[in-house]
């Protein structure tokens, strides 16, 4: 078990549910205020290997808007939303990965939701054409139907899946396509039939699923130096959590990823409101 687990299910224990969700929310916004990774526009695992337009345009961060692109990939397979399509992404961070989809999607409306000031305050994408809002995920401050693509990269895990999912299918237009990615326990087939159920419940049909784990640990390991220097950078006792943060080779979640213990995946799912 990551140190992080431990430190959760001691609070948990002690101090309550209530108190374990303030200390996460602390300690996400905290993670977006800290000084020595000011430069960075997305946190994610990343993915490998990396097409070369992205490698040379994005060069300081190729293996995080990697994955965006693949996500990108997953919308334009599943070919669904209407052109020009409304775009969101939950839990957008500090917007580099927005940035790179709202440029290769070409969207009539792009929004960005995050529940961190700090994130958004320091959001790296400049462009006026994004706007980014202050939410929830499982209280977006939309309308019914009033996005075309939904996009949220590592965050399912850390929500509560079904009332996120629930919120979601009810700002997609009939439809709209959801575009996921995370980790989740177990193997890509338990994976797979597992987000088949979550989506049932709440209106979504999954329409493609991909089992990425072996890219995220090549992007991991391509990445090491980098992320070892970010770690580097922080106060000592910090940086433990740190590095399950970021999934340094020879760390709790990176064997996991190794030994197929932990399935990372990207999924597109559907709106159907026949289900």
């Amino acid at each position: 078990m990551s140190a992080i687990r431990v430190f959760q299910r001691l609070v948990n224990t002690y101090l309550g549910a209530g108190a374990s969700d303030r200390l996460s929310r602390y300690a996400y916004d905290g993670a977006y205020g800290l000084p020595q990774w000011q430069e960075l526009s997305t946190f994610n695992y990343g993915y490998a290997p990396c097409d070369d337009a992205v490698a040379e345009g994005w060069p300081n961060e190729p293996h995080q808007i990697q994955l965006y692109a693949e996500v990108a990939k997953a919308v334009a397979a599943a070919a669904r939303p209407p052109e020009p399509v409304r775009l969101l992404e939950v839990c957008c961070g500090r917007g580099g990965g927005l940035a790179y989809l709202h440029a290769t999607l070409s969207p009539r409306a792009t929004i960005g939701i995050d529940r961190s000031l700090t994130a958004l305050r320091h959001r790296r994408n400049g462009s006026a054409a994004i706007a980014h809002v202050q939410g929830h995920a499982l209280q977006l401050p939309l309308r019914e139907a009033s996005i075309d693509l939904a996009v949220n990269v590592e965050a399912l895990a850390d929500l509560q899946k079904l009332p996120f999912l629930a919120e979601i299918s009810r700002v997609l237009a009939p439809n709209g396509i959801f575009a996921v990615t995370d980790t989740m326990p177990h193997g890509p087939e338990a994976c797979h039939l597992g987000l088949i159920d979550l989506g049932r419940k709440c209106g979504l049909e999954v329409v493609s699923f991909r089992d990425i784990t072996m890219n995220v640990c090549e992007a991991c390991r391509s990445d090491d130096q980098r992320r070892s220097e970010l770690v580097n950078r922080l106060p000592r006792y910090l940086r433990p959590i740190a590095r399950e943060w970021v999934s340094l080779p020879g760390t709790t979640r990176f064997g996991q990823f190794q030994r197929k213990e932990r399935c990372y995946f990207i999924a597109a799912m559907a709106k159907n409101t026949a289900l």
